[in-house]
């Protein structure tokens, strides 16, 4: 997005960029007696000037869009692969897990050993939804945060791109009348570069201060670090699980 946002914007000031020519004022008159004012070359290429700065505008508008657009489906298809991938993780090790449940009861031999196995079944299961809950309401944060960042950085570029615009066509509006008053066609050129240039700084500034990068390196570790405690506070339940059981068979 950052290049082809650049590379529009430098297209841009390209556009608007022409060769000096000097206002010549003729020596004779009209038949009104007026005097002939000969127009420099950015004059008498206003309404083109015009013209090509408002398609300038549109397609890059168009491609913040797209980037935009691009980078939300991006996101949404990797968490949706995500949560499938967890998904599928969860269904093996439930299967995994009752078939060994299965061969534990069927060796359990006394009331004691089989009611043993009982209670570590249901410890297990209650270690398991306690860190599948963790790691849900982990993601789930995640994404809320995610969507936040989205929708403000959407909004803060879209209010940059107006701004930009408002200020070409403030340029425009100047330049377009100073031409019509016979300003020198250098001074009007020189003066409108300067007004886009210092736009298009305006832009940039925004866009970096609407970067997302560093927040969303805050959310993830946030994240991580929260599935990181449920696996610790997972596999702190299980290891005493499997204690007492040992413990209640060898009784």
């Amino acid at each position: 997005m950052k290049s082809n946002l650049k590379k529009g914007l430098a297209g841009m000031l390209v556009a608007f960029s022409f060769a000096p020519m000097a206002l010549v004022f003729a020596e004779s008159g009209t038949t009104s007696g007026a005097p002939i004012v000969k127009v420099g070359k950015f004059c008498s290429q206003i309404s083109s000037v015009t013209t090509k700065v408002a398609d300038q505008i549109t397609k890059t508008e168009d491609r913040q869009s797209k980037n935009q657009k691009d980078r939300a489906d991006k996101i949404a298809k990797k968490e949706s692969d995500a949560d499938a991938k967890r998904a599928q993780s969860r269904s093996d090790i439930d299967g995994k897990r009752a078939q060994n449940w299965d061969k534990m009861t069927t060796k359990a031999k006394t009331d004691a050993q089989k009611v043993a196995v009982t209670v570590y079944k249901d410890a297990i299961k209650l270690a398991v939804s306690d860190r599948r809950t963790s790691v849900d309401q982990a993601v789930k944060a995640y994404r809320d945060g995610l969507t936040t960042a989205m929708i403000t950085h959407s909004t803060a570029m879209d209010q940059a791109m107006a701004t930009f615009k408002t200020s070409v066509n403030t340029a425009l509006t100047k330049a377009q009348a100073d031409c019509t008053a016979g300003v020198a066609d250098k001074t009007v050129r020189g003066a409108f570069n300067k007004q886009v240039s210092d736009a298009r700084k305006v832009l940039q500034d925004a866009k970096k201060a609407a970067e997302m990068n560093s927040g969303l390196t805050a959310l993830k570790k946030t994240r991580n670090d929260a599935i990181k405690q449920a696996e610790t506070t997972f596999k702190t339940a299980t290891e005493k699980a499997r204690a007492d059981l040992m413990l209640a068979l060898k009784k």
